[in-house]
């Protein structure tokens, strides 16, 4: 759908009318009035015609634009512009809301320095008049200034020469979710007519966003139905090994039949250990691949995943949780939760550590950090081996999630995987 085809109709219906009334003025006066009075009535309606027809383009622009198959970014930053043009505004912001830490973070944002951008990308939420308006509704000021004067605060918006703002509520279901707010470099009021429109806007935003985070989780949903398929298939791969297994309980049956404990005792290890093995890799890998992440607190799935590491390896896991930062998408969750799985599931198997570190730094970029104290090995003469396969692994992850991974290592001086996922790739949630 062209939005601007279904704009153009209304735009030139209301211009029309507002001809005809400007004609009907140029004609001549209606009897008794004198010609000032009419002239400014003829100005007045002409006003009110062009005021619709301005709202109701900037109304079917918004609702072509939501009504598209877009990521959420590019939704908010459509919708911003759209908005901008509508008021005449100088700069813009739309925020969302992260309700368990109670901070508003910026998604998109037009026209505004950088330097504030830096300071307000993730804030407290009563901490700024555009996380103020999500639980207090809409806010217009006139007067940053002076509005600062009478609180006894500063606002960062009017050191940056702003004078003038509106914040609105980006709803869903009544239960606002963010913020949009405009910026302007002058004095300026927005009409009853003005703010209804762009409340209800903003109801429209708050749909389109909680739609895209449904088609999201319906994503994250398939995905891990074909990975339960895929554990189910690589399950059957274990064969190998319990036929392995069986071999050496057929051995040890004959050794005890036989009388041979000599035999016995060379067997019994070997099959306890190749039990053993292959139940943590299928535990494991079922873990792994079945793994379904509903989004929400990344802290709090890396402390299940050590937790569950620490319980199986008998390795102590110490972990450095920084930054506030916006949630990562479902998607890109999920692939943070495999790598780190995966680089633990590497130092169980082949490290022989007596200690992990894991590092989690989310602000405006995101860094994951897996350190141990293990035996280490020359990246170069690993060859085709088990865990050159886990790092390739890795890797194609990382690559998935348009981030970076490192890995630095010796032997005989542990080994260090780092993955980066700088802003400009970072999904919002």
């Amino acid at each position: 759908m062209n939005p601007h085809r279904s704009i153009a109709p209304v735009k030139r219906s209301s211009l029309r009318s507002a001809n005809r009334v400007r004609a009907r003025a140029d004609a001549g006066a209606t009897p008794g009035a004198t010609p000032g009075a009419l002239a400014r009535r003829v100005r007045e309606q002409a006003a009110q015609l062009d005021a619709q027809a301005s709202q109701m383009a900037a109304l079917q622009d918004v609702t072509a634009l939501l009504a598209a198959q877009q990521t959420i970014e590019q939704l908010c930053r459509g919708f911003l512009l759209r908005v901008m043009r509508f008021s005449g505004a100088d700069g813009g912001t739309v925020r969302t809301l992260d309700r368990q830490r109670g901070n508003v973070h910026i998604v998109v944002h037009e026209g505004i320095p950088e330097q504030l951008i830096e300071q307000e990308h993730c804030i407290r939420a009563q901490d700024c008049l555009c996380g103020e308006a999500i639980v207090q509704g809409v806010i217009v000021v006139k007067d940053l200034r002076r509005l600062g004067r009478e609180a006894g605060r500063l606002y960062r918006c009017a050191d940056e020469g702003f004078v003038s703002l509106a914040v609105f509520q980006v709803l869903v279901r009544e239960e606002a979710i963010g913020s949009f707010s405009l910026h302007f470099g002058r004095r300026r009021g927005l009409g009853a007519a003005a703010r209804r429109l762009l409340e209800t806007l903003g109801r429209s935003l708050g749909i389109a966003v909680d739609n895209q985070r449904l088609i999201a989780l319906e994503k994250q949903v398939a995905v891990a139905q074909e990975r339960g398929l895929m554990a189910q298939g690589l399950h059957d791969s274990i064969a190998q090994g319990l036929n392995l297994i069986s071999l050496h309980a057929q051995l040890l049956e004959d050794s005890v039949r036989r009388g041979n404990l000599a035999e016995v005792a060379e067997v019994v290890p070997l099959l306890r250990a190749g039990v053993d093995e292959s139940y943590r890799d299928v535990r494991e890998l079922l873990h792994n691949f079945r793994t379904r992440w509903p989004g929400g607190d990344v802290d709090a799935k890396v402390r299940e995943v050590l937790a569950k590491f620490e319980r199986q390896s008998g390795l102590p896991c110490a972990l450095e949780l920084r930054g506030s930062g916006a949630p990562l998408a479902p998607e890109q969750q999920l692939q943070v939760l495999f790598i780190l799985q995966e680089a633990l599931s590497n130092i169980r198997k082949h490290a022989g550590a007596g200690a992990v570190w894991v590092d989690v730094d989310n602000d405006r970029d995101f860094a994951l950090t897996v350190r141990d104290d293990g035996r280490g090995f020359a990246p170069a003469q690993l060859g085709e081996s088990e865990q050159h396969v886990g790092l390739s692994i890795m890797r194609e992850r990382a690559l998935r999630l348009g981030a970076q991974l490192d890995i630095v290592s010796e032997p005989g001086a542990g080994a260090t995987v780092s993955l980066s996922l700088p802003r400009e790739s970072r999904q919002v949630a």
